[in-house]
């Protein structure tokens, strides 16, 4: 049998128009128009629109440990009491620690008070918590107690007013205690410091 010439060539143009044709089909997108900036801002907002299908973030805990910490009762109260010495302008270490000697015996025996001044909120030092743990007003809390079981127990009146007056008696002790200690930090301190001093709720005006 004789064999045609053309079957070859005929073969080779069919086999690579196949091939053409394939490589067009599956990659569309080499073909394919450049997308305008109005259809590139469209898919944008499909994209947002779309982000509540997509998988939710792990969190990131590195951010919530970077946060800084809380400061602790005594860290607290140093940065008021550096806040404070910069207001009083007070540059002499020696001078600062007499200063704050008498502010924290003003604190000590406003703790033995029946009850603060109302709207007063002074500067807490750090030995203050460590004073109240260890009992430095259990007598006034003690007189304070003992008044309150005679009322809720309904003692008689004459051992109500036994118990009143002794919490009198404690409550002027205290007070009288309190004005020297006002006296003695007011000795230390120029005119424009007792100012500020009465502005912290540390000394009456």
């Amino acid at each position: 049998m004789i064999s045609s010439p053309l079957v070859p060539s005929f073969t080779v143009r069919t086999a690579v128009g196949f091939l053409a044709l394939m490589l067009t089909v599956a990659s569309p997108s080499v073909h394919a128009a450049k997308p305008s900036k109005e259809e590139l801002r469209a898919m944008k907002r499909e994209g947002v629109a779309d982000d509540s299908t997509a998988k939710p973030k792990k969190r990131d805990d590195s951010a919530a440990d970077a946060r800084p910490a809380k400061p602790t009762p005594a860290e607290a109260a140093n940065k008021q009491l550096d806040r404070l010495r910069e207001k009083l302008e007070v540059t002499d270490d020696t001078e600062w620690t007499v200063i704050t000697e008498r502010i924290s015996r003003v604190q000590e025996i406003r703790g033995t008070l029946w009850s603060n001044p109302a709207g007063n909120r002074p500067v807490a030092l750090p030995a203050d918590k460590g004073k109240r743990a260890a009992g430095g007003n259990s007598t006034s809390h003690a007189e304070r107690d003992a008044l309150r079981m005679a009322v809720d127990d309904k003692l008689p009146d004459a051992e109500i007013k036994s118990r009143l007056t002794r919490a009198h008696e404690i409550q002027q002790q205290n007070e009288t205690r309190l004005a020297q200690a006002h006296t003695e930090l007011r000795a230390v301190l120029t005119i424009r410091q007792e100012a500020i001093m009465v502005m912290a709720g540390l000394l009456p005006p």
